[in-house]
């Protein structure tokens, strides 16, 4: 059975070893496991799991600042990609932080321009584009010019005041 867990702070040894591992997998860049255990420990952090038995599927990490939550990362295991976990995870935790960060108003997310699947699935949830960074990220393309061409972040932001769409319905 699949569940979305909020992460406390601290975390077991299997678990930071397991969520290192889909860092590499997932992101280009991947956060270092010192990055990962800052964020875990940040009291401003929201991190949740999606777990089926003791295996980690994917994970969200989040950062609260007042009336606004920012969408930091969302990743998920290449091998459990398409079917659903995402939705389910981003779903899931958008109704906990409602529920128990007070006055959060606003969720704000950045994302590659070309990550046209992440793109689709925000845009079900109801997010509007804000704007653009140009040349935000590090080409995904491993080069050894410093030069390499880099890629623009897409803007986006939800208002999470009212309540978020229902799993069924998305």
């Amino acid at each position: 059975m699949k569940k979305v867990q909020l992460l406390a702070n601290q975390t077991t040894e299997n678990v930071m070893t397991q969520l290192c591992q889909l860092q590499f997998l997932c992101f280009q860049p991947p956060w270092s496991a010192n990055q990962i255990q800052r964020q875990l420990e940040n009291l401003r952090g929201q991190n949740y799991l999606l777990l089926s038995g003791q295996k980690v599927l994917g994970y969200i990490f989040y950062q609260v600042l007042f009336e606004q939550v920012e969408l930091l990362q969302i990743g998920i295991d290449p091998k459990q990609q398409r079917l659903g976990h995402a939705r389910v995870l981003l779903q899931q935790s958008i109704h906990s932080i409602q529920q128990t960060v007070p006055g959060v108003e606003t969720l704000l997310l950045e994302v590659r321009a070309s990550n046209s699947q992440a793109i689709a699935l925000y845009e079900t949830f109801g997010f509007s584009l804000d704007g653009e960074r140009r040349n935000y990220y590090p080409s995904q393309v491993r080069s050894a010019s410093k030069n390499a061409a880099r890629e623009n972040a897409q803007l986006y932001s939800l208002n999470i005041k009212q309540k978020c769409p229902s799993i069924d319905k998305l």
